[in-house]
């Protein structure tokens, strides 16, 4: 399910892995490891945020939208999320009841124990072009939760000489079952996509990998080998929106993150996202958003 998102923030864009586990961390080890099962975790994601860490998420119950990098995703029970500090996340419309488990973690506290610095990125759902949201069936979404719950057992020894070492050697097993779920799942989605949704696929791939430095259709056109003209028309077809719209949300997404932090001027955001110079940049973003960055930030802020 794909749909438009815009909207103004009212929170932190970017999320520390110190201030995440100090808002929602459940039991941890240290800031760069810890898990959380609180539906608390909703009064942050209301709002767009990207976090500096890795997260798997199980949902238990209840119903929500989960937006990932401009697209939707329904969370039901079993969902996972599996999320990575390229993600830009929101999670909106939750019933009620909605509860999700969240495993958070960084990369270096998996490579502090000899692990290859590349570890992460030897799982297939921890790529840019990976789905971030999976649906697997019951069976294995409780094989997932008896690991996290006992997880959960071993963070509550805090006086264990080894908790670190365990809680370490706990999450790889989780990563592993997580791969196993996510390839199963892969399979059966790509067995059925067409090839415009494949080429969609490829699409916006290449979008979150070079909107900063690409804005314009030709580029993602001439990499896919087909014409800006089919590129447009295929992209519309599969989402409802133009290759171009899907490029500018990119770049004005990116943008609003970037703007809500404070501490980096306007010039430094143009600079950030590839334009020429803070004019330029000022006419792209009131062009798409109908206010100036700076308007933005006033209104962002309150």
């Amino acid at each position: 399910m794909n749909k438009n998102a815009r909207y103004v923030s009212k929170k932190i864009a970017q999320l520390s892995l110190s201030k995440f586990a100090d808002l929602y961390a459940d039991k941890r080890v240290s800031p760069e490891f810890f898990i959380a099962d609180e539906k608390q975790l909703l009064s942050l994601s209301e709002y767009p945020y990207r976090s500096d860490g890795y997260i798997i998420g199980i949902c238990t119950r209840g119903h929500a939208l989960v937006e990932a990098n401009l697209q939707v995703y329904d969370a039901k029970p079993d969902a996972m999320l599996l999320a990575t500090p390229f993600h830009i996340l929101r999670i909106y419309n939750s019933s009620d009841d909605f509860l999700c488990r969240f495993i958070v973690f960084s990369k270096a506290f998996l490579t502090e124990n000899n692990v290859s610095s590349h570890f992460l990125e030897s799982f297939s759902y921890f790529k840019s072009a990976s789905l971030p949201v999976i649906y697997p069936d019951h069976e294995d979404a409780k094989m997932l939760l008896d690991i996290y719950l006992l997880m959960q057992q071993k963070l509550e020894r805090e006086h264990h000489p080894y908790r670190m070492e365990i809680s370490r050697s706990m999450l790889i097993t989780m990563l592993y079952e997580v791969e196993s779920i996510y390839e199963k799942q892969h399979v059966m989605i790509k067995g059925k996509q067409t090839r415009k949704q494949e080429l969609n696929v490829l699409f916006q791939e290449l979008v979150f990998h070079h909107y900063k430095e690409h804005r314009n259709v030709q580029y993602y056109a001439d990499s896919l080998y087909v014409s800006p003209k089919h590129l447009t028309e295929t992209i519309k077809e599969v989402t409802g929106r133009t290759a171009g719209e899907w490029i500018d949300d990119a770049v004005v997404l990116e943008a609003k993150v970037l703007l809500r932090n404070h501490d980096i001027s306007i010039a430094r955001v143009a600079e950030g996202i590839h334009f020429p110079d803070q004019s330029s940049f000022g006419k792209y973003f009131k062009k798409h958003t109908g206010m100036s960055p700076s308007d933005y930030r006033v209104v962002a802020a309150h």
